[in-house]
């Protein structure tokens, strides 16, 4: 009877949301499972944000099939994936950002290569953003929870970032 209890136990605590964790937590951990928390309602909140501008996109008479449209659905689902990520702390979210933010640094060394200095230099805000939340995952991974390689999770993101920057950098391809 107790190996059940454990089992349900188990099973109940890698469910539990940041908030909960950081509500039980102190100290060192409370801190953690509170920035993750924060993380994840902020990435929520751009995806919130991102459906509020495509809704007024369309409502003030753009096409609804463009690829502008695309564009939009792609960040909402990489905010929501990604809010989900930290909301549930999960060590998926390495592997996810890791590969952004190998992504944007190709892009950048492309922009470089092309001569466009200033998008390379745009890019540079957004390397040290994504740079610093691996760099947070990375030094925080053992209060994450699941696999890494969680394939039903890395791949549509993957696919999601590569669509969204392949329509953002459209121009690049000619």
């Amino acid at each position: 009877m107790s190996f059940f209890l454990h089992e349900d136990t188990v099973t109940m605590s890698e469910g539990m949301s940041a908030l909960h964790r950081a509500r039980q937590a102190s100290g060192y951990s409370r801190f953690i499972y509170s920035a993750y928390s924060i993380l994840g309602i902020f990435f929520y909140g751009l995806g919130i944000f991102t459906v509020l501008g495509m809704v007024m996109y369309l409502l003030n008479g753009n096409a609804i099939l463009s690829l502008s449209t695309v564009l939009f659905l792609c960040y909402v689902l990489l905010n929501g994936i990604t809010g989900y990520g930290f909301m549930f702390y999960r060590k998926w979210l390495l592997i996810a950002l890791s590969s952004t933010l190998l992504l944007t640094l190709l892009l950048t060394m492309l922009f470089l290569v092309k001569e466009m200095i200033p998008r390379a230099t745009q890019m540079l805000t957004s390397i040290s953003m994504v740079g610093g939340t691996v760099l947070f995952l990375f030094l925080t991974r053992r209060f994450l929870s699941g696999r890494y390689m969680a394939w039903n999770i890395v791949i549509p993101f993957s696919v999601l970032l590569l669509v969204s920057f392949l329509l953002t950098n459209s121009s690049m391809l000619h």
